[in-house]
């Protein structure tokens, strides 16, 4: 919202609006009251000193925002059906085959095929390294000694020296402490030692040796095992087969002989709509027929049939579509009024004026040439008045403020005057 003030100008009107209203007391909506206690009728006299600061009494007018109503706008929709001409084509697909067999038969050798492999008795090891560590072992111990802390009773420095020092001349206010350590005189001689944790192993070959199986040809032979090329027949016999016509038996050397049909073949009808792709094993036989009308229904409601003729609309399908919600129109923004009921004041300098203590009680003694000292009297609310604080009024569209307005960018400061804008 806007955020509005009254000028200098409105202020009078605003004035008779409180003092006429009943919503402000005479003596907080009219200038010049004993409010304005800085004037000649105050108790500071004619330099308005010594009074406090009051603060300004701010108003706010409300204006609610202006808005229209756009009322919903909905359309009539429907489905849409057309008749359609349809052709049906036959298809066909055998049932049950006819059933023709043919007798095979073939003398057969067992041929057996040589198969070897390698057996390893013991797999091949690598060689391995020599592992061991670095051991550090002493040739000489360090030579130490122990020494003895000391402390000067005196200044309190301390010292490290061996036991017994402090005798004689050095005991000269030099006590043991109690504390003790270990200083090396000469370091200890060490060497470096190379320590075989696990000696080296040399590589060891593959052992192994090699099977032999002879396998019937045709049969799975051994595992990881390798044709040599060597074969041989163990044996011969005669193998005959039953087969339907068409079909061939596996492998070679085989005889047809006599055929025999044991049933004729069934086949499978079904009539399909032009276009509709058949099932497995369906062919076309060629042959066709007039279908039964279709209905032809459009997927979804539009005001407008779609494209082609002979659309009509479905009986009992109309729906009515929103095309633009009900929805509030601001014709004018809300905004806000803010004014001074009452103005503020500033509080004055203390008033300093000499005093006549020769009696009792000590008076003020007034400059030469002022005039009277009139009492300050404040303003007192009436019997059953509380003085009021107006926070919001707020003005029916249509209406006028109290007083013209101009937009201020916020509230005024206590004691301030609002900033007027454009």
């Amino acid at each position: 919202m806007l955020d509005r003030h009254l000028t200098l100008g409105s202020l009078a009107l605003v004035a008779v609006l409180g003092a006429g209203s009943g919503l402000l007391p005479p003596a907080a909506a009219t200038p010049g009251t004993p409010l304005d206690a800085g004037g000649a009728g105050g108790a500071g006299g004619a330099n308005g000193c010594g009074q406090p600061e009051v603060p300004a009494q701010w108003g706010t007018i409300v204006h609610p925002a202006v808005t229209r109503t756009v009322e919903a706008t909905t359309r009539t929709e429907w489905l849409w059906q057309r008749a359609t001409a349809t052709l049906e084509r036959e298809y066909a697909r055998e049932s049950v085959a006819a059933v023709v067999l043919v007798h095979w038969s073939r003398t057969v050798e067992v041929t057996e095929r040589e198969y070897a492999r390698t057996v390893v008795d013991t797999p091949a090891r690598p060689a391995s390294p020599e592992e061991g560590h670095t051991e550090t072992r002493v040739v000489t111990p360090a030579v130490t000694v122990v020494e003895v802390e000391y402390a000067q009773q005196h200044n309190g420095n301390t010292r490290w020296e061996r036991a017994g020092w402090n005798g004689a001349d050095n005991g000269n206010g030099w006590t043991a402490t109690g504390r003790t350590r270990v200083s090396e005189v000469t370091p200890a001689e060490t060497e470096e030692v190379w320590v075989v944790d696990r000696a080296a192993v040399p590589a060891q070959p593959e052992q192994s040796h090699v099977e032999t199986a002879w396998v019937v040809d045709g049969t799975t032979p051994p595992a990881g095992s390798a044709p040599t090329g060597r074969t041989r027949v163990a044996s011969s016999a005669t193998e005959e087969q039953d087969l339907p016509a068409g079909e061939s038996p596996a492998g070679s050397g085989w005889v047809e002989s006599a055929t025999s049909e044991i049933s004729a073949a069934e086949y499978e009808l079904a009539w399909l709509a032009d276009g509709t792709t058949p099932g497995a094993g369906f062919v076309a036989t060629g042959r066709t027929r007039a279908g039964s009308p279709g209905l032809e229904t459009s997927g979804a409601t539009s005001s407008l049939p779609p494209a082609g003729d002979g659309w009509t609309q479905v009986p009992g399908s109309s729906v009515e579509v929103l095309v633009e919600v009900a929805h509030e129109v601001v014709e004018t923004p809300a905004w806000v009024e803010d004014y001074i009921v009452v103005p503020g004041r500033p509080a004055t300098p203390a008033c300093v004026l000499p005093i006549d203590e020769g009696v009792d009680p000590p008076t003020v003694v007034p400059p030469p040439g002022s005039p009277a000292p009139v009492p300050f009297v404040p303003a007192v609310l009436g019997v059953g008045e509380v003085q009021p604080v107006i926070d919001a009024v707020v003005v029916p569209d249509g209406q006028v403020a109290p007083a013209t307005a101009t937009p201020a960018t916020a509230t005024p400061a206590s004691g301030a005057l609002p900033a007027t804008g454009a």
